[in-house]
């Protein structure tokens, strides 16, 4: 054996217990995850659960605050968020093998563990970690300034990244703009720096090994089912990301995951989230209060039939207006019938006919903005022409849904 094998030899083995040794500096109630809420939408309640799930420890920044960030799903803003992380991280400055992970709440979900993510952060080699995406957003001016990358997304995204907490809580610090600027030019200025991508030891998570962005990226992701589980697998690096992030206009194919990963949907359990959340109402409960908006845009068969199956809904009338669009001379008979029959039944209805020559896009807008100015209104149903409502607890089942 060659001096040199010999040499190489020994620095592999010392590479590699020297990672061994950084794993197991890296278990995982080392990992604080804090993130950014205003309020408690869907897309936050998705995200805690997904993080309940992994056991996750996640502190929320935000919640019940008034935004003042800026319109970021319109444009640049999102500053408050790192003003907060700004302060939160002074908390944290000093602990040195403290690992914090940041991430949006409102389009996140969680697909593995702490343990994966800290194995995967540490195979890396990095203090500082950032997802990345294919698009250099939001100075496409700074593109040519990026380091070349030979495999993989080349631009910093800052919906997601982690790294130990002196080096965030540095980078962090420098931060003395207004709520309303851009967090991610902030970041991203930070990394073109050569002297500070060094001295804080940053990179990319290029190949989305912990970080899936899905803007540019949709085609890029499958579902991969396991019995108990289900994981979202990019197929351009083969990987299987442990946060996965709907940045940009991708909320939708989120929300596709969503009902699949990592237990919304599995083989053994089939779902695993339709019980959640569930509301019941007794007999003696008052049921609430709902908006039908009803919508005829075009000439529809058996409109006597459809019309007399708002009256068998097993609800009760009293709680029900009604809001009806009708934009078809012929069925203002049928219309004309069935309330002549059942006036008695409704204590309100908004009719809007042909002659008033409403779009349909005004019209269903107008019905919505009927319920939201009554302050009694709890609930809006839209219900269009050509559907065949046949099962008459379609909105007690809806509602105990509470979906």
């Amino acid at each position: 054996m060659s001096p040199g094998l010999v040499l190489y030899l020994l620095a592999l083995t010392f590479l590699r217990s020297s990672a061994s040794a950084e794993l197991r500096r890296l278990p995982p109630e080392h990992l604080l995850v804090i993130t950014v809420a205003t309020g408690e939408t869907d897309g936050y309640n998705r995200f805690m659960r997904t993080a309940r799930e992994f056991n996750y420890t996640v502190k929320v920044l935000g919640l019940g605050e008034a935004w003042k960030g800026g319109d970021v799903a319109r444009t640049v803003g999102g500053g408050q968020k790192v003003r907060w992380l700004k302060e939160e991280l002074l908390k944290h400055s000093d602990q040195k093998d403290l690992v914090v992970m940041f991430v949006d709440s409102y389009d996140v979900i969680f697909a593995s563990g702490p343990g994966e993510l800290l194995h995967k952060f540490s195979s890396l080699g990095h203090r500082v970690l950032f997802s990345a995406e294919g698009f250099c957003w939001p100075d496409q001016k700074l593109a040519s300034k990026y380091p070349q990358v030979h495999s993989g997304k080349r631009y910093l995204n800052s919906g997601g990244f982690l790294g130990f907490s002196p080096e965030l809580s540095s980078i962090v610090q420098h931060w003395k703009y207004r709520d309303d600027d851009d967090d991610q030019l902030f970041y991203t200025k930070v990394y073109l720096d050569k002297t500070k991508r060094t001295k804080f030891n940053m990179t990319l998570d290029h190949r989305s090994q912990i970080f899936q962005n899905l803007n540019g990226a949709v085609d890029e992701v499958v579902l991969k089912f396991e019995r108990a589980k289900v994981r979202a697998r990019n197929v351009a690096y083969d990987t299987l990301p442990v946060v996965i992030h709907g940045n940009g206009p991708t909320k939708l194919q989120l929300s596709y995951l969503g009902n699949y990963v990592p237990t919304a949907w599995t083989y053994e359990g089939g779902c695993g989230t339709c019980d959640d959340d569930l509301l019941f109402f007794s007999a003696d409960d008052e049921m609430p209060l709902v908006l039908v908006g009803v919508f005829i845009e075009h000439p529809t068969p058996f409109m006597e039939e459809f019309l007399e199956r708002l009256v068998t809904l097993n609800y009760p009338t009293s709680r029900l207006r009604l809001f009806i669009h009708n934009k078809v001379v012929y069925h203002e008979q049928h219309i004309k019938r069935f309330w002549e029959r059942h006036r008695a039944l409704f204590p309100d209805i908004l009719l809007v006919g042909p002659e008033e020559e409403l779009p349909e896009s005004k019209a269903r807008s107008m019905a919505v903005e009927a319920c939201q100015k009554n302050p009694e209104c709890d609930y809006y149903f839209s219900l269009d022409a050509d559907v065949a409502l046949t099962n008459a607890d379609t909105l007690r089942i809806l509602m105990e849904e509470n979906k």
